[in-house]
């Protein structure tokens, strides 16, 4: 009777006990592998009393999501905390790509004599008109046309 006891006893320890924390980390690494070997390398997993917790930096959004999706795919997780950070844009400069449009622009006008630069979205147009005022006034309308055709933030002439 002693012994059916102790057997009874730990067999409901065992079930209490629930999945094992290892176990787990293993298959949800295993199971990012399978999505994304790349982002199975930048994510660290941790188990606790089945409870999974992300750590790392990731590229994007879309990469966090699919990490936290994956962890969740696995059997016996009970939760998942996502602690993953998303790298911050970098910031590509479009100066050089306005500058181009301006330059393009001024010259559909037969603009002569101008030149234009561009800093943080803004361009300057520096330049003489050789022709009279009203010509110059003109050209001024035709240097802006073309600077905010090119989707700058601000023109000056």
């Amino acid at each position: 009777m002693a012994a059916l006891a102790v057997c009874l006893a730990a067999l409901l320890g065992a079930c209490k006990k629930g999945p094992d924390d290892a176990a787990l980390t293993t298959s949800v690494k295993s199971q990012l592998s399978s999505q994304s070997p790349a982002l199975a390398s930048i994510v660290n997993v941790e188990t606790k009393d089945g409870v999974v917790t992300l750590n790392g930096t990731v590229d994007n959004d879309s990469a966090k999501d699919q990490a936290e999706q994956a962890a969740k795919s696995v059997p016996n997780v009970k939760s998942v905390v996502n602690n993953l950070t998303v790298k911050p844009p970098i910031a590509v400069s479009e100066d050089p790509k306005i500058k181009s449009s301006v330059e393009e622009g001024l010259a559909k006008y037969n603009v002569k004599g101008v030149t234009a630069t561009v800093s943080d979205g803004q361009v300057t147009l520096t330049g003489e008109n050789s022709a009279g005022e009203a010509a110059g006034c003109h050209e001024s309308r035709q240097r802006v046309q073309a600077a905010q055709r090119s989707g700058q933030k601000k023109a000056m002439g």
